[in-house]
């Protein structure tokens, strides 16, 4: 029987991604037995992530709360990876993955000191540099110096996209990885949606995810959507935010910009097939978000929406598209004003046939995951 031990630190219902790949994994079947280590999460609104498979076992250790003292958080992550890690020892699973560093240290300890034969896979959701490390948490810091032992030992290490990559063999040099991989964060075919014509206005946009005033575009974008005077609608569906975003909106007091509570990751598809076009907002404050082309970029293109991102985010750039439908355009979010809207969704072409999906992805991690 092919045992694996999963270390997902951050809870479920907050990465699609990770989603995704259990539930691929829950199709497989054969002689795999999963067990998934996570946290739970502390807004209830989530609906609380599960997979259809018997032989899948979520088991959930803690909170991953920073709300919490930093006493209590320690507490906490005592807990979590201690039982972990016994839990691993009695059930001596023979491959181990873990997602990013904070989930790292009973798989270092496990691999180095009980079972050297265990292979390790190892993906990073983010890319967090040199400079992040040294000036981040303590844990984090420490878990990092454990984990450059595994990488060279890994069966697995990937990120999700090239650019991280190869950011990322530079960052841990001189240490290696002899398989860099990449795991780009796709949704299912089953979200795949025609993209519609845009025949008529208001222009319907919308945005998904966690907000920041002091990291995104967002009072720029709201700036240009009042200008609009009613020609264009701004929703966003976030979970994630501080109390001056929701002030911000307050004050704002126009029934042209709407935010709404957060969508679950199953209900997301019917609720983005509303909109005309999905745009994105960072600013690229660190490495991590210019080198991104996020999760929301192939949501919003799989249920047919056009796309608009920062012209900062070089991550993304590979995937603009001016000449087809939907269309993957830069902008430059500083000059919005000169932003040309009519010629942004215009229709020239033919529909782009993008093939941005999980299942394709994910597959050489899985085949490697259940070979016996």
């Amino acid at each position: 029987m092919n045992k694996i031990a999963i270390i997902h630190f951050a809870p479920l219902e907050l990465y699609p991604p990770i989603q995704n790949l259990l539930n691929e994994l829950a199709r497989e079947g054969g002689k795999t037995t999963i067990e998934v280590f996570t946290t739970r999460p502390v807004r209830t609104v989530l609906l609380s992530f599960g997979t259809s498979s018997d032989q899948i076992k979520l088991t959930r250790i803690g909170k991953s709360d920073m709300r919490l003292s930093p006493f209590l958080r320690y507490i906490n992550y005592f807990l979590f990876f201690s039982s972990v890690l016994l839990r691993m020892l009695r059930c001596r699973y023979k491959k181990v993955m873990y997602f990013e560093t904070i989930s790292s240290w009973p798989a270092y300890v496990y691999k180095r000191f009980f079972d050297k034969a265990c292979e390790i896979f190892i993906h990073y959701h983010e890319y967090t540099s040199r400079e992040e490390y040294r000036h981040g948490m303590k844990l984090v810091r420490y878990f990092h110096r454990l984990e450059s032992w595994l990488y060279p030992r890994a069966v697995w290490v990937s990120h999700t996209n090239a650019f991280r990559m190869d950011r990322f063999k530079e960052d841990i040099y001189p240490d290696v990885i002899h398989n860099p991989q990449i795991v780009p964060n796709y949704p299912p075919l089953k979200w795949k949606t025609e993209a519609k014509q845009i025949s008529k206005l208001p222009l319907r946009v919308v945005y998904v995810g966690a907000l920041s005033l002091s990291t995104m575009f967002v009072e720029k974008f709201a700036t240009w959507i009042l200008k609009q005077e009613g020609k264009v609608t701004w929703d966003l569906y976030s979970y994630n935010f501080n109390a001056d975003v929701r002030l911000f909106f307050e004050r704002l007091n126009t029934p042209w910009i709407t935010l709404k509570q957060g969508v679950d990751y199953e209900r997301l598809p019917a609720i983005l097939r509303e909109y005309n076009v999905g745009v994105i907002l960072y600013k690229g404050h660190i490495p991590n978000y210019v080198l991104n082309a996020p999760n929301k970029l192939f949501e919003y293109l799989a249920c047919g929406l056009d796309v608009w991102f920062p012209e900062v985010m070089t991550g993304s750039m590979d995937y603009v598209n001016k000449n087809g439908f939907p269309k993957v355009i830069s902008i430059d979010f500083n000059n919005l004003n000169k932003f040309d809207m009519v010629a942004a969704i215009e229709r020239q072409g033919s529909e782009s046939k993008y093939l941005f999906f999980c299942e394709e992805a994910l597959k050489p991690l899985i085949d490697k995951l259940t070979q016996l």
